[in-house]
C-alpha cells in the first residue's frame, strides 16, 4: 500500500511550521492560504496549496480536537445484513461514497461501525457515545419504536436516521416515501391487468414496512381488488431462498401474477423461480422492485423499478448531520422525505 508523503519512513511529518519555513512565509499566512482566506493574495494561495500537496501536508486534527473538544468523526452504524438480504446490500458502497463526498472540504471524516445480526442494536450506539468516538451518529434503517433514537435523544447526542420512527421525539431524518413506492408499483401492475398481487416486505417492526403495506392496500382498495394478508404479504426475513419461494407460490392454489420486491436480489430470485415454472415475466406475470443499483439494467428479462439514489441519500444524511454540528439548525428543518424515481423498462 502506498504511503502518504507525509508519513514516509525516515522523513519528518510536514507540519504547518515546517511548511511555513519551507515557503519562507509566516505560519499565519500559510494557515490562511490553506483555508483560501480572502486576506491572502490568490497567487500566494496557489503556491502554498501546491507545495502543501507536494510535501503531503495534512492538518493535525488531534490538535484541533484538543482546542474544540471535537473528534471530527461521524459514525455510520449499519447492519451487516438487513431483513431479506442474502448477499448484503448492493447499495452500501454508493451510500458510503455519498456520505464521504459530502464531508469533503470539512474537518470531518467517516467511520463505519458494523452491527452484527446477533448483536443488540443499542450496543454499538452506546459504545460510540460512551467512548467518545464520534461527534455525531448516522443510523441506517429504523424501527417504529427505535430504542437507539430514544437513547441518543436522552443523551443529547447529535444524530440523523435513514428512515422515520413513530416516536414523539423530533429528530433529523431522511426517508424515501415507501407508501408511494408500493402504491405506484401496485397501480402499475393493476393497470396491466394483474389481479393477484404479492408484496415482499421487511418485518413489521420496521416503519417502512408499514408504509409499504399502507400504499399497497390503498392501491388494491381503489381498484376494487380484495386484500388477504396471508396470501399477499410475505415477510422477507423468512426467506432462505427466493427462487424456492417463487416455485412454492407458483405451485400454490393462488399463484401471484404480480410481485412487488424490496430489493434487486429478491427480484432476481423470484424471476428465477418464475423461469423454472415456464412463466414469462412481463407477459404472464410482472415483477417490480425497489432498486439501489444499476443491476436491473442487466437482467435478461427487463422489469420496472423504483430507483433510490443512495449516493444522494448519503450526501443528504451527512448534510443533515453537519447542519446540527456546525450550524445549530432547528430539527424541524432537517426532516426530508423524497419519492423514488419510477423506471419503466417495459411498455404498458
Amino acid at each position: 500500500m502506498e504511503q502518504s508523503k507525509n508519513t514516509l519512513p525516515g522523513r519528518p511529518r510536514t507540519t504547518l511550521k515546517t511548511l511555513a519555513e519551507h515557503l519562507g512565509l509566516s505560519i499565519t499566512t500559510v494557515s490562511r492560504a490553506l483555508k483560501n482566506g480572502d486576506e491572502v493574495r490568490p497567487d500566494t494561495i496557489a503556491r502554498v496549496q501546491k507545495v502543501a500537496q507536494e510535501l503531503g501536508y495534512r492538518p493535525n486534527t488531534s490538535g484541533l480536537g484538543l482546542k474544540t473538544g471535537k473528534t471530527h468523526v461521524i459514525a455510520l452504524i449499519m447492519p451487516v445484513l438487513k431483513p431479506g438480504e442474502i448477499v448484503g446490500d448492493v447499495g452500501t458502497l454508493p451510500l458510503i461514497e455519498g456520505l464521504t463526498a459530502a464531508l469533503t472540504d470539512t474537518p470531518y471524516h467517516l467511520t463505519i461501525i458494523p452491527h452484527r445480526p446477533e448483536q443488540d442494536e443499542l450496543e454499538p450506539v452506546k459504545y460510540v457515545v460512551e467512548h467518545g468516538l464520534a461527534d455525531g451518529i448516522i443510523l441506517n434503517t429504523t424501527r417504529s419504536l427505535d430504542e437507539r433514537v430514544k437513547y441518543l435523544y436522552a443523551e443529547d447526542f447529535p444524530f440523523v436516521t435513514f428512515g422515520r420512527t413513530e416516536l414523539s421525539i423530533q429528530h433529523a431524518f431522511y426517508d424515501t416515501d415507501n407508501a408511494d413506492f408500493s402504491y405506484r408499483a401496485a397501480r402499475f401492475m393493476i393497470q396491466r391487468g394483474r389481479k393477484r398481487l404479492m408484496m415482499l416486505t421487511p418485518p413489521k417492526d420496521f416503519l417502512y414496512s408499514w408504509h409499504r403495506l399502507t400504499g399497497f392496500k390503498r392501491a388494491l382498495q381503489e381498484s376494487g381488488l380484495p386484500y388477504t394478508e396471508h396470501r399477499q404479504i410475505f415477510i422477507e426475513s423468512n426467506a432462505v431462498d427466493y427462487r424456492s419461494l417463487s416455485q412454492q407460490l407458483n405451485n400454490s392454489e393462488w399463484s401471484p401474477d404480480g410481485y412487488i420486491c424490496g430489493t434487486e436480489i429478491s427480484a432476481m430470485g423470484i424471476m428465477a423461480g418464475l423461469h423454472d415454472a415456464g412463466i414469462q415475466v412481463g407477459i404472464e406475470c410482472d415483477v417490480v422492485t425497489m432498486e439501489t443499483s444499476p443491476l436491473p439494467e442487466y437482467f435478461r428479462v427487463p422489469i420496472c423499478g423504483f430507483h433510490q439514489d443512495l449516493h444522494q441519500v448519503g450526501r443528504e444524511l451527512s448534510r443533515l448531520l453537519l447542519a446540527q454540528l456546525e450550524q445549530n439548525t432547528p430539527i424541524s428543518q432537517l426532516q426530508v422525505i423524497e419519492t423514488a424515481e419510477f423506471i419503466n423498462r417495459i411498455d404498458l
